[in-house]
């Protein structure tokens, strides 16, 4: 039990604990408004001085970092049967830790943990060396909650971002079951952990529907030995030609001649046909139609008219013969034109083929060295499936078969939960005990495997456990029945702490059952309890019992001195920050 705290801080109110219950009390100065609070009275601030006497880390959000307390020495005593001793600590500024003092003498805070985890929770270092072990620090916190840090939002986990499976070990070990079954169920979740994310490092490229496709995988490897092989023969047959781009740009200057002669030949034949047309349409002129109509004229101006008939018959003759000797002398040139480009075409056609040949025959350099390039490339990616792929098939076998594990582990922690009756029971009616005791039924404590893969699950259920209040009073019904299961096993630091957030929404009623059951169990299983309280509070209890007309408990005789109060000195520091 602790018996004192102290400081050499001169305005320090120096606070005596008794054996059973202790009630530190704030109350309302008299010369307080109905706005003030009792939040800087120093009961939060008790709290976090016990953490600081027993944990190496700081809070930079505490009071100690505060001026006037840097530099200053805070203690507390304690008395096991008939053993006693002191920790002592010294805020130093400058230094990265602050010195700790076990009786008087300078220890390191990781060889005063270790003390303390042997001497109250009997931990040896053997059981806390190891990963995903029970840790001292995360033991102690769940008997001296630190409302900063969340540890009332939930009854099993004693700050609201410790993590589930710390939770399930320490409290596995609290409680009697096997928490090394919890502690290799989360080693292997950490081996399927770095399988998943070997699998994830595979390129995107070898993932159908989201999932690693070790079919494609060899399907892609069959094909890159094949083109691998194909483009080493494809290099090994080249050589390098001299003058490659010059032999080149030769080919595409004669092509592109050849098509140019091509295209005049299309033209050209265009034009002989339509020169074969216009000769047609002078051989069809029909000189019949030109003397139906002199004839026709000639009803009214006959002589004159028949006078020059035969002169436009010859007229019209000439014109005829002059026309079809200029279109035949067009045609004629015409077809030489194409007769000469042609002859040309076939000059250049061989030697267009004479280019060919040597282009083929190899390539440029430039273009060597983007086949040498893409061929390493290819045998990169080959080597790399090689090398990958029967790893990846062993990785997927450890994923099924550490699946497979997880899910017989969870078994094995179910299975553990059951077997071991008497721990069961035991916590299970101590939970009832408490929540019947402040309720008038009892509540449930759920142990047992998770439905998924979690573990071990322990919750808590009490009629209307959503309100703020009965919220709070599950975590009052868990610690106590937590404080009796480590009891038992020989696992408790002997004493249980709560601040005043403990209370918060709670009616006068339950409130006065709380103290009445605390104060009874603790001098039944011989534990210390101390609860930091608002006047506030108290009065509730009052109240309930004029109301009712029954007394539910008198907390008066169980309030230590002195009692904390608003007012500027009145704080458990005696003085205001």
């Amino acid at each position: 039990m602790i018996t004192e705290i102290y400081s050499n801080l001169p305005s320090f109110r120096t606070l005596t604990f008794k054996p059973g219950m202790s009630i530190l009390l704030a109350e309302r100065h008299e010369a307080s408004s109905a706005r003030d609070t009792r939040n800087g009275t120093g009961k939060t601030s008790m709290v976090e001085l016990i953490h600081l006497l027993v944990q190496d880390r700081k809070n930079p959000d505490d009071d100690f970092h505060k001026e006037i307390l840097v530099g200053r020495t805070f203690g507390a005593r304690f008395r096991e049967a008939k053993h006693q001793f002191t920790i002592e600590r010294r805020t130093n500024p400058g230094k990265d830790k602050d010195e700790a003092f076990l009786d008087g003498v300078s220890i390191d805070f990781k060889e005063l943990r270790s003390r303390l985890a042997r001497q109250w929770f009997s931990l040896t270092d053997e059981d806390s060396g190891g990963i995903y072990s029970p840790k001292f620090g995360a033991l102690f916190a769940f008997f001296v909650r630190k409302a900063r840090n969340g540890a009332f939002s939930s009854p099993a986990l004693n700050s609201s971002d410790q993590s589930a499976w710390d939770s399930q070990v320490n409290l596995a070990y609290l409680l009697g079951l096997d928490w090394r079954l919890v502690q290799k169920l989360q080693l292997l979740k950490e081996e399927k952990k770095k399988a998943d994310n070997l699998v994830g490092m595979i390129r995107e490229g070898y993932f159908s529907n989201g999932a690693l496709d070790l079919n494609k995988m060899q399907s892609r490897l069959d094909i890159l030995e094949v083109e691998v092989e194909r483009k080493r023969g494809e290099i090994a047959s080249m050589e390098v030609v001299d003058g490659y781009r010059d032999h080149q740009q030769i080919a595409n200057g004669i092509a592109a001649e050849i098509r140019d002669l091509n295209e005049a030949n299309l033209r050209d034949l265009d034009l002989n046909e339509n020169i074969n047309l216009a000769l047609q349409e002078v051989e069809e002129t029909n000189l019949a139609d030109v003397k139906t109509m002199y004839e026709q004229v000639g009803i009214f101006f006959a002589d004159l008219v028949k006078r020059r008939f035969d002169e436009v018959t010859e007229f019209h003759r000439k014109l005829a013969e002059n026309r079809r000797a200029q279109l035949n002398d067009e045609k004629t040139r015409a077809l030489q034109r194409i007769k000469d480009r042609r002859t040309q075409i076939d000059r250049l056609q061989k030697a267009l083929k004479e280019k060919v040949a040597i282009l083929r025959s190899g390539i440029a350099i430039d273009r060597m060295t983007l086949m040498q390039s893409e061929l390493t490339a290819l045998e990169r990616e080959m080597a790399d499936l090689n090398q990958q792929i029967p790893r990846l098939r062993d990785v997927i076998e450890d994923q099924a078969r550490l699946k497979r594990q997880i899910g017989e582990q969870v078994e094995l922690i179910g299975r553990d939960v059951l077997e071991r009756e008497d721990v069961r029971k035991f916590a299970v009616q101590a939970f009832a005990d408490v929540s019947r005791y402040l309720y008038d039924e009892p509540g449930n404590l759920i142990i047992g495997r998770s439905k998924g893969v979690g573990g071990l699950e322990i919750d808590t259920d009490i009629v209307g456990k959503k309100s703020g209040g009965k919220s709070h009073m599950q975590v009052f019904c868990f610690d106590w029945m937590l404080a009796q299961a480590a009891k038992r096993h020989d696992r408790s630091p002997g004493f249980l702490i709560h601040d005043s957030h403990i209370f918060d929404g709670v009616d006068g009623r339950q409130i006065g059952l709380a103290l009445s059951f605390a104060e009874q169990k603790s001098r039944e299983i011989g534990i210390q309890y101390i609860v930091a309280m608002n006047s506030d509070d108290l009065d509730k209890i009052k109240t309930e019992e004029t109301a009712s007309g029954e007394p539910i408990f008198d907390p008066e005789p169980f309030i230590i001195d002195p009692r904390l109060t608003d007012d500027e000195a009145g704080g458990l520091f005696g003085v205001r920050f």
